[in-house]
């Protein structure tokens, strides 16, 4: 406050207490914040420090893993070589849904679904590893497909068992019906049912026994198309294009 000329202040006091003497900054005060000051700067360099080092590291830890993943990703190929000269490749393809093969793939699988319903082994504990469901047959089928099949297979299984018999499929024929674009094809195949004709023989006994063959043919329509929601990570060697059968009749060609 500004004293103005011929102006008193009046100031009240307690007389009995004594007046208290102010507080100095003293230099040994002034060095002990000084310390604090510098220790502080000191471990906040030292963390951010070690923070960008930190943040360098993950950085060159993410661009160098970004760099190998391509390497460590194993895609589907096919190779086609020289039917001439087996060492010698013609050209090298990544399985697709582009692929200038694609046709070729597919039929190969159409073929593949052919084998699977229809070939029949004596070893029960295969064969529901094959058609039960989790099985290759109902991963290659949506779930109308493989519930008309779990209804078919059951009698075929007890009828084969019986007879002791095993069944080869041969396919004969893969074409396209109703043009390029088509989803839609037509497979003609032979079954060879391989049986004893007695439920009685043993296997020792039919070392010498040739087994009855009967031949059949059979005709099926096959509606299949590629879907990428299948070509799942663990199965990609498996069914690379993501095939699936969502249509299938299958008939006996009678002689």
């Amino acid at each position: 406050m500004t004293e103005l000329a011929n102006q008193k202040v009046l100031r009240i006091t307690d007389k009995n207490k004594p007046e208290k003497e102010p507080d100095y900054i003293t230099e040994d005060v002034v060095e002990e914040s000084r310390a604090k000051l510098i220790y502080y700067k000191t471990i906040s360099f030292f963390m951010a420090f070690i923070a960008t080092i930190s943040l360098c590291y993950g950085i060159a830890c993410t661009l160098v893993i970004f760099r190998l993943v391509p390497r460590m990703m194993y895609d589907a190929q096919i190779f086609v070589r020289d039917p001439l000269d087996s060492r010698s490749l013609v050209k090298r393809e990544h399985i697709d849904r582009k692929m200038e093969s694609r046709e070729k793939i597919m039929i190969n699988f159409i073929k593949q679904y052919i084998e699977l319903r229809n070939t029949f082994i004596q070893d029960e504990e295969e064969m529901k590893k094959r058609w039960l469901w989790g099985g290759l047959v109902s991963y290659l089928s949506t779930k109308k497909v493989y519930d008309e099949f779990e209804r078919y297979y059951p009698k075929l299984t007890e009828d084969m068992v019986a007879l002791k018999a095993s069944r080869a499929v041969e396919v004969l024929s893969v074409e396209r019906s109703g043009g390029e674009k088509s989803y839609v094809w037509k497979v003609e195949f032979k079954t060879y049912d391989y049986t004893f004709g007695s439920e009685e023989d043993t296997y020792s006994s039919r070392k010498n026994i040739k087994p009855k063959i009967i031949e059949r043919y059979w005709t099926a329509n096959i509606r299949c198309y590629a879907d990428i929601k299948r070509r799942t990570s663990y199965r990609r060697m498996l069914n690379p294009l993501g095939f699936v059968v969502s249509s299938y009749y299958q008939s006996e060609i009678e002689n």
